[in-house]
């Protein structure tokens, strides 16, 4: 079988079958992908976070592969199932691993919400997965909790590559499944490797995780993880009734991964100013739907004109030139000549010395009132944005409280990553392995024009203040 080679930057030399290349990589579809920022906005923090889903898709693909080969080459996991079955589930999760992010919209999860759901799902219907899904007695549940981008790529998956996925003997449906974290061959009763198979792409130990965790590490240059990535992949096992696992190989790295994946999170998704480039470029797509009457993002867009991060920032950019007394345009040229305000405070230990001090030493909350302080300032974010405009006396657009758009790293889920060791499975937690980690818990920030910090804080101090005590009375 002739393959191609392509040099990554994380994994080195990537390998793949001509007919593999030609049949997804150098297609249209999968080529958008070279369009789609994997941090969206984070370049204007980091100036080395310009990787893509292009390059990530092809680091997934090299770890899933490169895992399950591994797996092969254990008689334990071998055992009970035929060559012919062990190579179609790695058939089916090449493909997978290649495809799992190709409906990612521009700006990878900033825009998913600008997709229409209704029109998504009935484009899926249509493509027969749901039927596909009853079939195998799953269910319609999958396809309910799924991301915007993952149902995107389930209907690309069927409707764009179904005959050549067809061509390579692996069947589409089942492809979509992996994405989703199922096996319909597994539930409709194959081997227990078919479930191993969607767990390498969909797990708390999945390989799209173990690349993207690495790469925006090494990309953006943050330098805060430091773990053996071979020594993970080699550690990779799995078990009937547990299913993938990570055996005691993987105990001289497993802590660096827990914390890695942590620190990843607070330092470079969480930065606060990473936190305003993306939240500023999210309100840029709403004010221009507002501003036009179109959504900046449709299903239709992506489907039939591949729209990408620079089709995307195109349109801004005209509507900006067309609109320049409006709201839209001031907004643009803050993106674009990176005019990014202070927040309030960088991080918890700031926040604790400006406004934490006597807070609360009178107030009727449970626990530590500066945790109750920060919860509501998210659980009330519009409110008090307008709350500090009227008195900063300032537009609403000019004030922001905000944290990460992408959802925190849930250390309860890190705590049941499973560890196999004679003949036993165990979580992480479970083997003390995780210990006491306090991990830092994400803030919010509130972001608000130059010289006005002192003031914003005052202000959101008195409400708190004022509130509690007026619910407490109540």
């Amino acid at each position: 079988m002739s393959t191609t080679q392509i040099k990554d930057a994380v994994h080195g030399y990537i390998e793949l079958p001509d007919a593999l290349v030609e049949g997804v990589v150098d297609t249209r579809p999968f080529q958008r992908l070279r369009y789609v920022r994997q941090l969206s906005a984070t370049h204007l923090v980091y100036p080395g976070a310009n990787h893509t889903r292009f390059e990530h898709s092809l680091g997934v693909y090299h770890l899933g592969r490169t895992v399950f080969e591994s797996l092969r080459r254990q008689s334990y996991f071998t055992r009970d199932a035929a060559v012919d079955e062990l190579e179609e589930i790695q058939r089916t999760l090449e493909c997978a691993c290649l495809l799992h992010d190709v409906g990612h919209p521009p700006f990878s999860h900033l825009s998913e919400g600008f997709l229409d759901e209704g029109v998504l799902r009935e484009r899926v219907a249509e493509t027969g997965l749901v039927d596909a899904f009853d079939r195998a007695g799953v269910g319609g549940a999958p396809l309910r909790s799924a991301n915007p981008h993952e149902l995107l790529g389930c209907v690309i998956i069927v409707e764009e590559y179904g005959d050549a996925l067809r061509d390579f003997d692996v069947d589409p449906f089942e492809v979509c499944a992996y994405v989703l974290g199922y096996s319909l061959a597994y539930e409709r009763g194959e081997p227990w490797q078919y479930g191993v198979g969607a767990q390498l792409l969909h797990s708390p130990i999945d390989v799209d995780r173990l690349d993207y965790i690495t790469r925006d590490n090494e990309m953006t240059g943050a330098g805060v993880l430091s773990f053996d990535v071979e020594r993970m992949v080699d550690a990779y096992t799995a078990h009937p009734e547990a299913g993938l696992a990570l055996s005691e190989k993987a105990l001289s790295t497993i802590g660096n991964y827990l914390e890695g994946r942590i620190a990843l999170y607070m330092w470079v998704t969480q930065h606060h100013k990473s936190v305003y480039a993306n939240r500023l470029l999210q309100a840029l797509l709403g004010e221009y739907e507002r501003e036009t009457g179109e959504s900046p993002v449709t299903v239709d867009g992506i489907l039939d004109r591949e729209l990408d991060d620079n089709a995307v920032l195109e349109r801004l950019r005209t509507a900006a030139r067309e609109n320049p007394d409006s709201t839209l345009a001031s907004m643009y040229d803050r993106f674009r000549g990176r005019r990014f305000p202070a927040t309030c405070w960088k991080h918890r230990i700031a926040l604790a010395d400006r406004v934490g001090g006597d807070l609360g030493d009178d107030l009727p909350v449970d626990g530590d009132p500066l945790d109750a302080f920060t919860a509501w300032l998210t659980a009330g974010d519009d409110r008090l944005e307008r709350l500090l405009a009227d008195a900063l006396d300032v537009p609403v657009h000019e004030v922001w409280i905000d944290r990460s758009y992408v959802p925190a790293y849930d250390p309860d889920e890190l705590e049941d990553i499973p560890i196999a060791y004679g003949g036993t499975t165990r979580s992480v937690a479970d083997w003390g392995l995780y210990g006491d980690r306090a991990f830092d818990v994400p803030i919010p920030f509130v972001f608000v024009p130059d010289g006005t910090k002192r003031r914003a804080i005052r202000v959101l101090r008195e409400a708190f203040e004022r509130e509690v005590t007026e619910e407490a009375r109540a």
